[in-house]
């Protein structure tokens, strides 16, 4: 399998604060390309059974993958609506793009959807962006600096007591006996957003306490979102308890959990079983 070698920043002829810049100006213009179809009458289709797309989500990322690697040969590229090339696995440095996430929302005319775009450095986010343009909210983070929403420093709440907590994921689904054997609260709130990058980031900014799901993530859906939560003081693994490593040759990861880092016992509490009764009905 092909392998990536560590990069190596003084071969580089740019620096990780040219990438930063870089990244501020192409995520806005694309906010501005989407707007440019929202709401309004588009082609769109279903690349498989309930995965939409449309000639938004393809403009968008037409615009960033000619920008990005245009203005950085030698990085590699990764993005939901551009067919995967595995030259990409020997690259230090990767741009990993969502053009639109939450395309379901994009077409009803909702505001939970976003461009997600972020530099990957030796398989881990190092700069990252995730522009929600109705919402008027633009997260960012650089490693190391801390994370931001329009400019502001964003922290996540510190929640200690899950059963205060305002959880974003699907109200029924966190009542299912079926799925959780060791039931959440009652009184944990439950709020729905189609954009996991925009539910992880409204984690970082202190909106909500929690995400967690057991549906597989791709690595576009999440790279932002991961840095930018981390950044703000949270906590990201997979259901397992491990950090996500990106640019993989299967870039999957088969669950996600973003919180305040103090919740995060308690929601092992119901994963681990959860994960465990999911392995043995597949068994």
């Amino acid at each position: 399998m092909n392998q990536a070698q560590p990069f190596d920043e003084d071969s580089c002829p740019w620096s990780l604060a040219d990438d930063v810049k870089l990244v501020r100006r192409v995520t806005e213009e694309a906010g501005r390309i989407a707007l440019s179809y929202f709401a309004r009458d588009i082609h769109a289709w279903e690349k498989s059974p309930d995965n939409p797309v449309s000639e938004a989500d393809l403009a968008v990322d037409e615009f960033l993958r000619t920008t990005l690697t245009q203005n950085r040969t030698g990085y590699g590229w990764l993005s939901e609506e551009t067919e995967d090339q595995s030259d990409r696995l020997r690259c230090g440095r990767l741009w990993i793009v969502d053009p639109i996430d939450g395309t379901r929302a994009f077409l009803r005319g909702g505001d939970d959807w976003g461009i997600s775009v972020a530099l990957v450095q030796d398989r881990k986010p190092v700069v990252a962006a995730f522009y929600a343009p109705v919402k008027d909210a633009f997260y960012f983070a650089e490693v190391g600096r801390g994370a931001t929403k329009n400019g502001l420093a964003i922290t996540v709440s510190g929640q200690t007591d899950l059963s205060s907590a305002r959880m974003m994921g699907d109200p029924g689904a966190f009542k299912s006996k079926k799925i959780w054997p060791t039931p959440w609260p009652d009184s944990m709130h439950t709020e729905q957003a189609n954009s996991i990058a925009l539910r992880l980031c409204q984690i970082a900014d202190g909106q909500f306490d929690c995400c967690v799901t057991l549906r597989p993530k791709n690595d576009w859906d999440v790279a932002a979102a991961n840095l930018i939560l981390m950044e703000a003081g949270g906590h990201m693994t997979t259901g397992a308890g491990r950090g996500l490593v990106y640019n993989r040759k299967k870039p999957l990861h088969d669950h996600i959990i973003g919180c305040s880092p103090a919740l995060l016992p308690a929601i092992m509490e119901r994963v681990e079983p959860a994960l465990a009764e999911w392995c043995h009905v597949a068994a």
